[in-house]
């Protein structure tokens, strides 16, 4: 569930409620979430999932709902624990009570409206009238008092929803970043190309580059030494400050760099800069006070070819990468 204003909020549940209702869906913490994704109509696949299921079944069973809602709807960080699934579970219960008292109370009103116009076709007198007013009085201020109740629990609910959005944001960002060079990890590298490549252009480049015979450089100078090696190009990657980009480590002596609005030409080049530099730089173990031989890295880049996939795009980078390696290393390749 998105945070919606309370006006579209409130607009969706008095829509996800009827047909909850209409089809006897239980208000579990699952199936309120679903409907209520269903009815904003913005996630075309689970819409065509539960469209399918309707047809077929006539009704979406408990055990599917609870599976479409973490597909869908649950966060990858909230399925690692920490409190966050449990506190998101919550909120949904409440909006859920709150939603069956407020589909209740319209139900409520409609039946005050009903039995208002059978009154009134019926009315010939004064006093009839008149107790038409009163009872319709009563009936909209009850649907009134239900309405604020509701309001309330919505405001509520945006509000826990406000904290807990934020407590998710944090811990993408601790998720996202490697330990080692406090460069991206792989996870986010993948998750901010996944977010640019729906409004990109022929514009985002990939470069990967991947340290030449590291396993040899662990053998002969100790994993150490490798590891301060991998540190040691991070931050050589990381002084390019390169705008618009994404600086990543993926496992081991491989690194990703995600460049927007980035053509070809400017992500070659780049490339190659970065080979130089490696390529030029006289490192030293400062455990053994020994020179390392020179210190190369393969670099296979891509840029995004039209209607490209993430997974495909990020495939070819490393094909490219590959075809690096087998052409003697310390080269670029882009094809």
């Amino acid at each position: 569930m998105q945070n919606e204003s309370p006006t579209k909020a409130t607009e969706l549940m008095q829509k996800a409620v009827p047909m909850m209702l209409k089809l006897d869906v239980a208000p579990t913490p699952y199936n309120y979430g679903i409907w209520y994704e269903y009815v904003s109509n913005r996630n075309q696949k689970l819409n065509q999932i539960m469209d399918g299921t309707l047809r077929k079944l006539g009704h979406l069973p408990g055990f599917l709902a609870r599976e479409l809602f973490h597909e869908f709807l649950l966060p990858e960080e909230f399925q690692q624990g920490n409190g966050q699934k449990e506190k998101l579970a919550n909120i949904v219960d409440q909006a859920a009570t709150s939603s069956k008292a407020m589909g209740k109370g319209l139900d409520e009103l409609n039946l005050v409206l009903t039995k208002s116009r059978k009154i009134l076709n019926r009315a010939d007198k004064a006093e009839h009238i008149d107790n038409v007013i009163n009872y319709l009085e009563k009936g909209a201020l009850a649907a009134t008092h239900k309405a604020n109740q509701f309001n309330q629990s919505l405001d509520q609910v945006h509000s826990e929803l406000a904290k807990l959005k934020a407590e998710l944001d944090d811990m993408k960002k601790q998720n996202d970043v490697d330990e080692l060079t406090q460069l991206v990890n792989q996870k986010g590298f993948e998750r901010r190309l996944y977010e640019w490549l729906p409004q990109a252009e022929d514009d985002i480049s990939i470069i990967l580059l991947d340290i030449d015979n590291l396993a040899t450089i662990n053998k002969q100078f100790g994993k150490r030494a490798g590891t301060a090696l991998i540190r040691y190009i991070a931050e050589i990657i990381k002084s390019l400050a390169v705008e618009k980009s994404v600086l990543a480590r993926f496992e081991g002596g491989t690194y990703g760099i995600l460049l927007n609005e980035a053509t070809l030409d400017f992500t070659h080049r780049l490339a190659e800069l970065l080979r130089l530099q490696i390529s030029e730089q006289k490192i030293r173990y400062k455990q053994s006070k020994v020179h390392m031989p020179q210190v190369t890295v393969s670099i296979g880049i891509a840029t995004l070819l039209g209607q490209e996939g993430p997974e495909d795009f990020l495939k070819r980078a490393r094909k490219n990468l590959l075809r690096a390696k087998q052409s003697g290393k310390n080269c670029t390749s882009d094809r």
